[in-house]
């Protein structure tokens, strides 16, 4: 799930794709990869929220409330986001 945040993001940074409906299947693909990631071990945990927090430094330039949705995400899960 973070591989798929990652390519997706990737991928629509590069081609500069900006369509709501991509964003939206993004976002709550974070959302899932955020909450099985917080379920693993600590040491499973550290790599996996860095790759989900690169994923939302990427996103902050695609508009549509998505790097906001990803913030939201970060604090209900109890990080700082």
């Amino acid at each position: 799930m973070v591989f798929y945040c990652e390519c997706a993001a990737g991928f629509s940074h590069d081609v500069g794709l900006e369509d709501e409906g991509y964003f939206d299947a993004l976002v709550r693909m974070f959302e899932r990869a955020l909450k099985i990631t917080v379920s693993l071990p600590e040491q499973i945990q550290t790599d996996l929220l860095q790759r989900l927090g690169e994923v939302r430094s990427l996103c902050r330039t695609f508009g549509y409330g998505v790097s906001d949705a990803m913030d939201l995400l970060l604090v209900d899960d109890g990080l700082d986001g």
